[in-house]
């Protein structure tokens, strides 16, 4: 009767991990990117960059390693966010794109190895490095 009894116990606890292991199958992960975030006023934004951006526009630049390598040195882990291609979308619905911008900019975001994005809604310039 004890070999019984220790032969169901095994039995069942190998069970529930199968089963557990099927219920949870393998897991979807969706690949993040390292994100900083910032938003400046148009004054600021024009004197460190020098360039016209009109208000509901915006700008982007991929950036090449000697690039980005001045650039991360300044890049504070304030603004530091790791997220999806889904999240900067919607990150950059929120600022004002629309839908097609959104997911074409998303999409360009998640194939650069760096990269710069700033828009401009009336005084204020968001941006979004990656």
């Amino acid at each position: 009767m004890k070999r019984n009894n220790l032969f169901l116990i095994i039995t069942s606890f190998f069970l529930t991990i199968i089963f557990s292991a099927c219920l949870l199958g393998p897991q979807d992960t969706e690949e993040t990117y390292t994100v900083w975030t910032e938003s400046v006023t148009y004054s600021e934004f024009s004197s460190i960059f020098g360039d016209i951006l009109n208000d509901g526009m915006y700008i982007k630049l991929e950036f090449d390693s000697y690039d980005w390598e001045k650039i991360s040195s300044s890049l504070s882990t304030e603004e530091y966010h790791i997220w999806s291609k889904e999240i900067i979308k919607t990150w950059l619905i929120g600022r004002g794109f629309g839908d097609y911008e959104s997911t074409k900019e998303s999409s360009w975001f998640a194939t650069i190895e760096h990269g710069f994005l700033a828009s401009r809604t009336g005084d204020t310039v968001y941006m979004i490095v990656k």
